[in-house]
């Protein structure tokens, strides 16, 4: 019985959580439904709150290797939340650690339709940058020149 728990908590890490060290980002997925869950990748952690999503859905989030556009001065990793285009009943909360250079800084994330980066706001807490989204997408912490 104690090998039959070990294996099935052993597939539940494995199906939950994954890392692709081929381009050196992180990705974590899961299950999340209803009840909301709170998700983290390196560094950065995403809190879905209880009846943000009306079913069990699928998500990922992940560090990924792009550059963000030019035109930004960018503070953090691109991180990238999918399903791209999820909507949610009740606001998001996501977390980014960013590098601060002493300038005012803001999340910047994409919209479902459009893949221009839109300022989001943000509260500054350490070098760590706080905001809520109301949809999946795509983001990082930065400024304008």
């Amino acid at each position: 019985m104690d090998m039959r728990f070990a294996m099935a908590s052993l597939l539940l890490v494995v199906s939950c959580s994954n890392s692709d060290s081929t381009s050196g980002s992180g990705s974590v997925t899961q299950s999340v439904g209803p009840e909301g869950a709170v998700i983290e990748v390196s560094g950065a952690k995403v809190t879905i709150p209880k009846g943000a999503l009306a079913d069990t859905k699928q998500i990922t989030i992940r560090e990924s290797t792009e550059k963000a556009p030019e035109g930004y001065v960018v503070l953090s990793k691109v991180f990238r939340c999918e399903p791209a285009g999820t909507d949610f009943a009740q606001p998001v909360t996501m977390e980014m650690p960013f590098t601060d250079d002493g300038k005012p800084s803001r999340l910047f994330w994409t919209t479902g339709s459009d893949p221009a980066f839109k300022d989001v706001g943000g509260e500054k807490r350490g070098n760590v940058m706080v905001a809520t989204v109301m949809h999946f997408s795509g983001g990082f912490v930065g400024h304008t020149p």
